[in-house]
């Protein structure tokens, strides 16, 4: 019996409520994490810029690189990486009310000089909340106050010139960093009213200090200090120009890790005219973004639905993973959730084949029995998308409500790899269990309204929003034709695109309507882009979410622009799944006709 079961009636509070890990305590991020194999790869000295969509687990990931968070993960390199203290890591926030003020000031050398106040504000509190966890470990309460009054008066000396004042605890001194932030007057800025290494270069606060903790510390090697600067898409360009001259510059043992969406890091030029840096000599990227098939994916999953059952059950819940709480059909493969819904007399192979034979266009029908594999040309190839075919013909009829869009795969995919969606779907299969058990049609029900959710807010996305939804909507109309044709062919539409359509595409890829390769989100959108829509279109669109590679297409101006307005009005379709869309099999399908 899957744990859902046990749910019903339940009023408790939702354990998947939240998903937003910004405004989480840092107990609830150390509870949650898993170290995904990209995580221990961070703790070097270069500069590095986390590219990943909304929701991906960019803040987990640099929350977690802290000093004081990293002691508490349950593995060997982290016990190696506290011992050692060879890179000690400061979290640093660019929270959109820390930056929107900056874009009201029109003078670029004042913006410049506010954005390093600020930083070097938030960083100076940053590197306090380590040094605190540092002492924690010491043993000696005497040596520990000791230690600690000589690292708040040295900080205090070298940050405000003030070797006079009785302050003796970071409490204090974060309550005097405080008040000059706080009281920072946006119209009216008096730089003279702040100590000038806050008004120098971003990182002062920690480059003027780290040889005196280093020194007080009793510190055997000099350490790398890694400076996670999170939220990054929220940055303007001179900010960003700020950041390039800390990649530009000598390092002084100081590795900033940049997480931001991809194409929000929108120029490579400095404060210093006519220098610029370039990837792989000052910085390099690196892609946060997991596959939804993953076995970090995975694994992240089945923790956080533990994890978060657990929390809200007896620990004895025996609900260890997603599979646990959702149940299972057969395999969790397209022919399971097939053959319950048409029967058995209907599901067996040679039907099966003999049926999609049946569906071909006339010549590929005709040449079929001279194929060398039938299994693998034909059932293999295309049994996801006759099972698809064949579930949306009967869901079409009256209110039958069959149960395709379900299990724990499909879940997964419908996440697109990306945490925060995952927690947001397991968010409405939980209230769905609180009134009922969660039947494959459950849960094909919440998975289709989360899904056509997903789509319908497209809209909403920044500027470029409405242009997204719009073209998104009629590329998925299209394949949408193709697939539910009269004949059973493979899905996949040309799908490149003009210079005027990449800002929406843009969008589109950072908030996983539109998912893209490692390469692009690296370089920028081309005309050989890989580009394939997001589960969510292919299950509100019932279009096959197939797992392939995609390959580049040459022309979008081939598709013209009816791929985006559809002429007239849609006939309203009931849109109802399955393998990652790919948008592009035509091309491959011809390729092998020939």
């Amino acid at each position: 019996m899957p744990f859902s079961d046990k749910i019903k009636g339940y009023t408790g509070q939702n354990p998947f409520s939240d998903s937003q890990a910004r405004n989480f305590s840092d107990e609830k991020v150390t509870s949650e994490f898993l170290p995904i194999s990209l995580f221990w790869t961070l703790f070097n000295d270069q500069h590095e810029i986390l590219l990943g969509s909304r929701g991906c687990g960019k803040t987990f990931l640099l929350k977690m690189m802290r000093y004081s968070m990293i002691k508490t993960v349950e593995d060997s390199r982290a016990a190696e990486l506290v011992k050692k203290k060879e890179f000690i890591a400061l979290y640093v926030p660019m929270h959109l009310e820390f930056v929107a003020p900056l874009n009201g000031i029109n003078s670029e050398k004042m913006q410049i000089l506010l954005f390093q106040v600020l930083f070097n504000c938030l960083l100076a509190n940053s590197v306090m909340v380590e040094l605190n966890s540092m002492l924690e470990e010491v043993d000696d309460v005497i040596e520990k106050a000791r230690k600690r009054v000589s690292l708040v008066k040295k900080l205090n000396n070298i940050w405000f010139g003030d070797d006079q004042s009785e302050i003796c605890d970071f409490e204090d001194l974060r309550e005097k960093i405080d008040k000059m932030y706080y009281n920072i007057d946006w119209i009216n800025f008096n730089e003279t009213s702040i100590p000038v290494v806050f008004r120098r270069q971003i990182c002062s606060t920690l480059l003027s200090v780290k040889n005196s903790i280093s020194h007080i510390l009793e510190f055997k090697t000099e350490p790398t200090w890694i400076i996670c600067i999170d939220e990054a898409e929220f940055l303007n360009e001179i900010c960003q120009k700020c950041i390039n001259n800390i990649f530009r510059s000598d390092s002084n043992r100081i590795a900033l890790k940049v997480a931001t969406l991809p194409f929000y890091h929108k120029t490579l030029t400095t404060l210093e005219e006519g220098i610029s840096v370039s990837d792989g000599n000052d910085f390099s990227y690196k892609i946060v973004d997991m596959d939804y098939s993953s076995n970090d994916f995975i694994r992240l999953t089945d923790k956080l639905c533990r994890h978060r059952i657990n929390s809200r059950f007896e620990k004895d819940s025996n609900c260890i993973g997603l599979e646990d709480f959702v149940g299972k059909i057969g395999n969790d493969d397209y022919i399971d959730y097939y053959r319950e819904i048409v029967k058995d007399d209907r599901a067996s192979y040679e039907v099966i084949e003999k049926e999609i034979i049946k569906s071909f266009p006339e010549k590929r029908r005709e040449n079929a029995p001279n194929y060398s594999n039938l299994r693998k040309t034909v059932y293999d190839k295309y049994a996801p998308i006759f099972f698809l075919r064949e579930v949306h013909k009967i869901a079409k009829k009256g209110n039958n409500k069959p149960g395709w869009f379900a299990g724990v795969k499909t879940i997964r995919k419908v996440s697109q790899g990306n945490p925060r969606m995952f927690i947001q779907i397991m968010c409405s299969l939980f209230d769905k269990a609180r009134e009922t058990k969660l039947t494959t049609r459950a849960q094909h029900d919440v998975i289709y309204k989360f899904a056509c959710d997903i789509c319908e807010s497209t809209k909403a996305l920044q500027k470029n929003g409405p242009e997204a939804y719009k073209k998104l909507n009629a590329i998925s109309e299209k394949l949408y034709e193709k697939v539910h044709g009269i004949n059973l062919v493979t899905g996949g539409l040309n799908f490149t695109v003009s210079d005027g359509s990449y800002e929406w595409l843009k969008v589109a890829i950072a908030y996983s309507r539109v998912i893209t390769d490692d390469e692009t989100k690296r370089r920028g959108i081309s005309k050989s882009s890989k580009l394939m829509l997001s589960c969510a279109y292919a299950v509100k669109y019932w279009l096959p979410i197939r797992g392939d590679v995609p390959i580049s297409i040459p022309e979008l101006e081939d598709i013209n622009t009816n791929s985006y307005a559809v002429k007239g009005k849609i006939k309203k379709k009931n849109y109802v799944d399955p393998n990652q869309l790919t948008i592009f099999e035509v091309m491959r399908d011809e390729a092998n006709k020939k």
